[in-house]
């Protein structure tokens, strides 16, 4: 709050001599104290008020002791006018004349002020609304030429909903939507600012930014650290330097976000956020509210538009996903499998991130969600769940929708075979076709390549009313443009072969066409009966909290990207690509914008004579 105040204050551009800033705290040393019952709550502020600017480091006796033992028999009349009017005498020592002084004052943990429990003027009015009443009254008196700028703070945003201070004729309050930062933002923050030059071309650097999830306290301290390594004189970064201080942050930030509360509530309210599955802010999650979980920065609630009323989708920091993927003992088994999906994606994706390009984790991305997204459920308690649940967002027939599948533990194989008619019951591992697995009765979630043409990843569920197997096939397309009916109808079509051996025992093929590249012109499509279709439209819902992950959207968006996403489809010397970058991005703020297709881009490379190529397969150019 502190920060915020000089913030503030700092904008105005004001005598540093005419300003305090000050915080009254109703926690950590400053709690309710019994003789606050016995008088209004507007004395009891007034006098924390006092003690703070006066006495707090300047006092033999701690504020519990002082409160108890030297308030006057008649300090149940202290108005906060007179203490303003003390503070004010204060500061008057310091200046000459009568300018104007500035006192930010700061209300910490506004929602323990009801255990305060002092007599109200009004029973059915809370004390926090009449504190903020009183505060109000004396900002409109204009009484004082001591301007008091009130900040309230805390973690329990009920307490100011409809009914308890929303209602008052002093303030408006207004929810504003709270995001964590995409990796995208986070990059060009990066890029934007002098003092961070040259630290994305570590890759290191780049894995620690995105694992501490897009929030943007842990990535801005971070990037502190490594600037006053910078400020040194150092023109590199030691890799050792980077660790030790992505450790400094984690052990400061994570591990006390971690530490805040129970660690089977983290893991299931991790699970719930890649789950695809809504929640109601007051319903409950291990004995929490999740409103309150949300009011504590544990997670972000976010409403979702076409679900019912109050239904909200679940986002947590990428961090909390990696720091249970790490975890080796957990309550329940079905925990366990959740926590070692989550290990395998930062193995088999997360560990490559920045060295590889994200389109070329695309496919081992995908089969990882699937392991995560099923395992999640299991640890929730669901053993079955409908298509519809399974895979929110995609577009898919309503008795589609509606058919229901056994659960089980799953784990991603890559495996040698392709998906087709001729493939095998038992499938071999990729680069040991020694080792084989029955991939339709196993849990196993089968991928068979690294990106590109003819790779698939397909698994198997039981029917939960005919105990027949349902076989899932996803064929991840890169069709940029406008995704067309056309093109769902004929990547259909080609999903329309089941293995023989499974067909002869009355299996169901279900097919899945995702393109997270571009959006979607499928308003009027029809989609067929055991199909499902995602575009880019639909990923963040069908993704949940793995929206995030750079591999979940392998695509660059020309007009869009920052600046280290631009050099992943330039070729050149380094010089070269760093100044094909700055005129793409001088062209993009030009009244005219950014380019509309790869032809122009490469013409407008020509003509400023830049000695760069362009890969544009992975490139898109609509907004």
């Amino acid at each position: 709050m502190l920060e915020e105040g000089s913030t503030i204050l700092g904008k105005l551009k004001l005598d540093p001599k005419r300003v305090v800033r000050l915080i009254v705290q109703y926690f950590n040393g400053f709690n309710p104290q019994p003789v606050e019952r016995s008088m209004p709550i507007e004395a009891s502020f007034s006098w924390r008020l006092l003690y703070r600017f006066f006495l707090d480091r300047n006092c033999a006796l701690r504020f519990n002791n002082w409160f108890r033992s030297r308030l006057p028999r008649n300090g149940g009349q202290l108005t906060l006018s007179d203490a303003i009017e003390v503070i004010e005498r204060k500061l008057r020592q310091r200046v000459q004349g009568q300018e104007t002084l500035y006192l930010f004052l700061g209300i910490d943990e506004y929602q323990k002020i009801e255990k305060v429990n002092a007599p109200r003027k009004d029973p059915n009015t809370s004390l926090l609304r009449e504190l903020v009443e009183t505060i109000g009254a004396f900002l409109c008196s204009k009484s004082s030429k001591l301007v008091v700028l009130p900040m309230f703070a805390g973690t329990d945003l009920g307490v100011i909903a409809s009914g308890s201070i929303a209602n008052s004729s002093y303030y408006v309050t207004e929810r504003l939507p709270m995001t964590l930062l995409t990796l995208d933002q986070v990059f060009t923050f990066v890029e934007s600012n002098a003092a961070f030059a040259g630290l994305l071309r570590h890759s290191q650097i780049c894995r620690n930014l995105f694992s501490l999830g897009g929030v943007p306290r842990w990535v801005v301290e971070y990037l502190l650290e490594l600037r006053s390594c910078l400020q040194s004189g150092v023109d590199v970064v030691p890799l050792d330097i980077i660790n030790e201080f992505f450790l400094t942050i984690w052990s400061k930030y994570v591990d006390s976000y971690w530490n805040s509360i129970e660690t089977q509530t983290l893991v299931r309210l991790a699970a719930v956020a890649v789950s695809g599955l809504t929640v109601n802010p007051q319903d409950t999650i291990g004995g929490h509210k999740w409103s309150r979980l949300r009011d504590s920065s544990l997670c972000l609630l976010i409403p979702r538009e076409s679900s019912t009323v109050g239904a909200c989708d679940v986002r947590v920091p990428y961090t909390l996903l990696a720091n249970i993927g790490s975890l080796k003992m957990l309550a329940t088994k079905a925990e366990q499998d959740f926590a070692t999906a989550l290990m395998d994606m930062s193995e088999m994706v997360d560990s490559t991130m920045f060295d590889l390009q994200p389109w070329q984790s695309w496919e081992k991305f995908g089969a990882c969600f699937y392991a995560v997204r099923i395992n999640a459920l299991l640890a929730l308690g669901y053993s079955t769940v409908t298509l519809g649940d399974l895979l929110p967002g995609t577009r898919m027939s309503g008795e589609t929708r509606n058919i229901s599948v056994k659960l089980v533990p799953s784990r991603v194989f890559r495996c040698a075979e392709t998906f087709g008619s001729s493939t095998p019951r038992l499938i071999s591992r990729l680069n040991n076709r020694l080792e084989k697995i029955d991939w339709t009765s196993n849990g196993c979630i089968a991928v068979n390549g690294d990106g590109g043409a003819g790779v698939d990843i397909f698994f198997a569920l039981k029917d939960a009313a005919t105990d027949n197997v349902v076989v899932f096939v996803d064929q991840r397309k890169r069709q940029f443009g406008k995704f067309q009916p056309s093109h769902a109808a004929n990547y259909l079509g080609k999903l329309s072969v089941c293995p023989y051996f499974l067909v002869r025992g009355g299996a169901r093929l279900v097919r899945g066409v995702m393109n997270c590249v571009s959006a979607s012109n499928l308003a009027t499509y029809v989609v067929p009966h055991d199909c499902f279709l995602l575009s880019r439209d639909e990923t963040e819902q069908f993704h949940g909290t793995l929206a995030y992950h750079p591999a979940c959207t392998p695509v660059i968006l020309i007009n869009s990207a920052c600046k280290t996403a631009l050099k992943t489809v330039l070729q050149g010397t380094g010089k070269e690509v760093d100044e094909a970058v700055e005129e793409i991005w001088r062209k993009r703020e030009e009244p005219s914008g950014g380019f509309s297709n790869s032809e122009e881009l490469r013409s407008f490379f020509k003509v400023k004579r830049l000695k760069v190529q362009f890969d544009d397969e992975y490139a898109e150019f609509s907004s």
